[in-house]
C-alpha cells in the first residue's frame, strides 16, 4: 500500500526540477539527460535514449506478460506571453495554498510524466524485495508530440521497440485527463489550400488576378457552409473545421498576389478519411470553376520536415487519425477495475485534441489508455497548473492499474 505523504516532497521536488528545465520541441535534450540519469542513480540502469531522441527505462519481467508501455513526451509548448502569467512564471514551478503546481508544461504533461516515473520506482523497490514482473514495465518519454505528430513515438514503436527486443501489449499515456479514463479521440488532420492568380501592380488591379480574392469563396464555405455538414458520432461528438493561417506570395504591397495559401485545421470522424475530406474540397472547386473561369485551386494534407535535437530527419504527415478502445476491452475492464478499487471512480472519455494515441492505437492497434489527474482546462494556456494531491492519486491508479493488468499481488 502506498503512503502518499512519504512520496509528496519527493514528487514535489522531481517535478520542479521538470520544470525548470525547458524543453520546447526541438530542444528535449536536457529533460531526456536529467530523466536518464534519474533513472540511474536509483538504479534503473536499463535506460537510454534513442537516435531519435526518445527516453526508455525498462523493468524486465519473466516473459509470460502482459508487456507494459507508460507513455508521455518531454516537449512542451512556448510559454506565450510572460504577462499573462502573472503573478507566477512559467519556469519557477511556484505552489500555491491548494497544492497547485505552476508552470509551462506541468499540466501537459510533466506532471504526469513525473507521476509514471514514480510508478517505475515503486516497482523497482518491490522486484528489489522479490517480487516478480510477469511482463516488462516500459517508460516511455518521445520527443516532438506537440509540432510533429507522432514523430518521436512512430520511431520508438517501429524501430527502438524491435532494436532492442522489447514489445508491448499495452498503452499507458499519461495525458491529461482529470482523473477519468480516454479511450479514443477525433480524428486530426491539416489541410493546405492554395488558389492561384496573376501578378500586376497594386495600382491596376485589374491587370491582374488577386489569388486572396480567389480564396474568399474558400473561406465562405469553411466557416458558413462546413460546420452546419459536419459529422457526428454519439462517443465523439461533432467535427470541427476552421482557418489557422493564411499566407499570400510574393507578399509586397505593391503587387497583387499571385498565390494564397490557408492551413485547415480539420477533426473528423472513424468513419471519415483524409482522401474523403479532400475530395469534399475538390468538389467545392469544381462548383466555384463553372461560375469563375479564373478559379484555379488545389488541396493536399500538410507534410514537413522535421529534425529532432539528436539530429534525425523525417519528412512527417501532419495528422493524426482516430481511433477507439471498446468498453469491453480486457485492457479497459482491468483499468477500470484497479481504478475502482483505490477509491476512483473514472467516467469514461473521448479526447477532442489529438495525441500519440494514434500512433499506438490507431496505426499499430495497440490497446491504448489515457489517465491522468492532470486537467484538461490548462492545456496550453497561461497559468498553466497541475494539482499535486491529484498528481498523487495518479501515481496510487498506475500502480494498481499494472499490478491488475498483470495478475498479481504484492507481497
Amino acid at each position: 500500500m502506498m503512503n502518499n505523504k512519504i512520496i509528496e516532497k519527493d514528487y514535489i521536488d522531481f517535478l520542479k526540477q521538470l520544470i525548470t528545465t525547458q524543453s520546447v520541441t526541438g530542444h528535449e535534450k536536457d529533460l531526456a539527460d536529467l530523466l536518464k540519469n534519474s533513472f540511474i542513480k536509483n538504479q534503473i540502469n536499463n535506460c537510454f535514449i534513442d537516435k531519435c531522441g526518445n527516453l526508455i527505462a525498462v523493468i524486465k519481467g519473466e516473459g509470460k506478460g502482459p508487456n507494459i508501455m507508460l507513455n508521455g513526451h518531454l516537449d512542451t509548448v512556448p510559454p506565450g506571453n510572460i504577462e499573462e502569467w502573472s503573478p507566477y512564471k512559467p519556469f519557477e514551478a511556484e505552489i500555491d495554498e491548494e497544492m497547485n503546481l505552476y508552470g509551462r508544461g506541468s499540466s501537459d504533461m510533466k506532471g504526469g510524466l513525473a507521476a509514471l516515473f514514480f510508478v517505475m520506482l515503486h516497482f523497482k523497490q518491490l522486484t528489489d524485495k522479490g517480487l516478480k514482473l510477469p511482463g516488462d514495465l516500459i517508460f516511455s518519454a518521445v520527443v516532438h508530440e506537440e509540432s510533429a505528430e507522432m514523430l518521436g513515438m512512430e520511431y520508438l514503436i517501429e524501430k527502438t521497440l524491435p532494436e532492442h527486443n522489447l514489445k508491448c501489449d499495452f498503452v499507458c499515456l499519461a495525458e491529461p485527463t482529470d482523473s477519468n479514463l480516454a479511450i479514443g479521440q477525433r480524428g486530426k488532420v491539416e489541410l493546405v489550400i492554395t488558389t492561384k492568380g496573376e501578378t500586376a501592380h497594386s495600382s491596376n488591379p485589374g491587370a491582374g488576378i488577386n489569388a486572396l480574392e480567389k480564396m474568399i469563396p474558400v473561406l465562405d464555405y469553411i466557416f458558413r457552409t462546413m460546420p452546419q455538414n459536419m459529422k457526428s458520432d454519439p462517443l465523439f461528438g461533432d467535427g470541427t473545421v476552421t482557418v489557422t493561417d493564411c499566407k499570400v506570395k510574393p507578399g509586397s504591397l505593391s503587387v497583387i498576389p499571385d498565390e494564397c495559401e490557408i492551413s485547415v485545421d480539420r477533426r473528423y470522424m472513424p468513419d471519415e478519411t483524409i482522401e474523403s475530406l479532400i475530395e469534399e474540397f475538390e468538389i467545392l472547386f469544381n462548383k466555384i470553376k463553372s461560375k469563375d473561369r479564373d478559379f484555379k485551386a488545389s488541396v493536399e494534407a500538410r507534410y514537413f520536415e522535421e529534425t529532432t535535437y539528436t539530429g534525425y530527419q523525417k519528412r512527417i504527415k501532419k495528422y493524426h487519425p482516430p481511433w477507439i478502445m471498446k468498453k469491453e476491452n480486457y485492457f479497459v475492464i482491468k483499468t477500470i477495475e484497479a481504478l475502482k478499487r483505490v477509491g476512483q471512480n473514472p467516467s469514461l472519455k473521448y479526447w477532442k485534441s489529438g495525441c500519440d494515441g494514434s500512433m499506438s492505437c490507431g496505426i499499430h492497434n495497440i490497446p491504448t489508455i489515457g489517465y491522468s489527474g492532470a486537467s484538461e482546462e490548462w492545456i496550453h494556456k497561461p497559468k498553466e497548473r497541475v494539482n499535486i494531491d491529484k498528481m498523487l492519486e495518479t501515481i496510487r491508479g498506475y500502480v494498481e492499474i499494472i499490478k491488475n493488468v498483470m495478475n498479481m499481488e504484492e507481497s
